[in-house]
């Protein structure tokens, strides 16, 4: 199930969510310039400026939370970068208006460490000469962001595509606790091998940065009523 768009989306621009979807974008362009230098170039700059997660008590604190900072956005592939810009887009926005601006960006940086936290402690990472443990990407933040907009709107209608028939795309409108839900349940699976090939996807990061978004808006509830839904938002469909 891929997500084409939210049902009743607002319509403004969330400055913050696009400021790092830029931002990711950038960085990627860069790493598309290191690697027109040369076969390995790349791995060795990811390397670098990656998480290590098999030097993490090798090297101070310091070099490992900048490492960490900076692996969020770091991406292996045009495909890694777009699917994580668009869910980002997608579901940043209600979280981002919500919190507000700076609020947003500290609660999606802190999603990002809960996340590598958790795959750090839990993802049995296998140190050898040859792999380090490299980790990168912004979909353990990214999924804090679709925790927190679980609990904020699990009623809100993701238009979903589900598959192709010519000339039209076939998709329904799903209820988010659903689609989420599904998502989150489906890293879960595949984290336990119950479906799915092995890959070197950080499910657990990913599980970790849910379940960080999740909790971080339920408390914030306490203080915070979440947004109450717009009767009208179906006639944006």
């Amino acid at each position: 199930m891929f997500p084409l768009t939210v049902v009743g989306r607002d319509k403004k621009i969330p400055k913050a969510t696009i400021v790092l979807i830029v931002m990711n974008i950038l960085v990627f362009l860069w790493e598309l310039s290191v690697d027109a230098q040369g076969e390995g170039f790349l791995k060795a700059a990811l390397q670098n400026y990656g998480l290590e997660v098999c030097k993490i008590g090798e090297q101070s604190f310091g070099t490992t939370a900048l490492d960490s900072f900076r692996s969020m956005f770091l991406h292996a592939s045009v495909a890694h970068v777009l699917g994580n810009m668009w869910f980002l887009f997608l579901f940043g926005g209600l979280v981002e208006r919500y919190l507000g601006s700076i609020k947003f960006v500290a609660a999606y940086l802190t999603f990002g460490v809960l996340a590598t936290i958790a795959h750090v402690m839990l993802g049995n990472t296998i140190c050898t000469v040859a792999d380090t443990g490299v980790v990168i990407g912004a979909s353990g933040a990214i999924a804090g962001v679709m925790g927190g907009f679980l609990y904020l709107r699990p009623d809100a209608k993701v238009k979903t595509m589900l598959g192709f028939f010519r000339p039209f795309v076939w998709s329904v409108n799903v209820p988010a606790f659903l689609f989420l839900g599904y998502w989150f349940l489906t890293d879960i699976l595949q984290q336990v091998g119950w479906i799915g090939v092995e890959t070197d996807v950080a499910h657990w990061a990913h599980i970790g940065g849910f379940i960080a978004g999740f909790a971080l808006m339920f408390f914030a509830g306490f203080f915070k009523p979440a947004p109450k839904p717009d009767p009208l938002e179906h006639l944006a469909e």
